[in-house]
């Protein structure tokens, strides 16, 4: 990894809130390193947009026309910074890791609502 590399890499984990030593550990540098290269790069003037990718189009099976997509609920705008704080910035996408933990989530909670859903439909005795 190049020095600027390092750095600008230094300056996203502290502003995601890691400590030098946090940092140091995760990119095998020492915590001078760390605090050297923090105080070395000057704070970008304004955030770097993130690219946002469109999701794929669903579509209707019966007609082919495309079904507009939509969040049932809005989402926190603080947890859409955070996400976007998170999201590669060449490719918009979100850590790997991440994105398995909160398909996970996802998939808990359909199972619940499934559950639910199940338990309204069957007939009372």
């Amino acid at each position: 990894m190049s020095r600027a590399e390092r750095r600008t890499r230094v300056r996203q984990l502290a502003a995601a809130g890691l400590s030098n030593r946090a940092i140091a550990r995760r990119l095998s540098i020492g915590k001078d390193t760390v605090a050297r290269d923090l105080r070395a790069t000057e704070a970008p003037a304004a955030p770097t947009p993130v690219p946002q990718i469109a999701p794929p189009a669903l579509t209707s099976g019966a007609t082919g026309a495309p079904i507009p997509t939509r969040l049932v609920r809005d989402l926190d705008p603080q947890l859409i910074k955070d996400l976007n704080v998170l999201a590669d910035p060449r490719t918009g996408r979100l850590p790997e890791t991440l994105a398995q933990i909160i398909h996970a989530a996802a998939n808990q909670g359909r199972a619940t609502w499934l559950t639910v859903a199940q338990r309204h439909a069957e007939p009372v005795p």
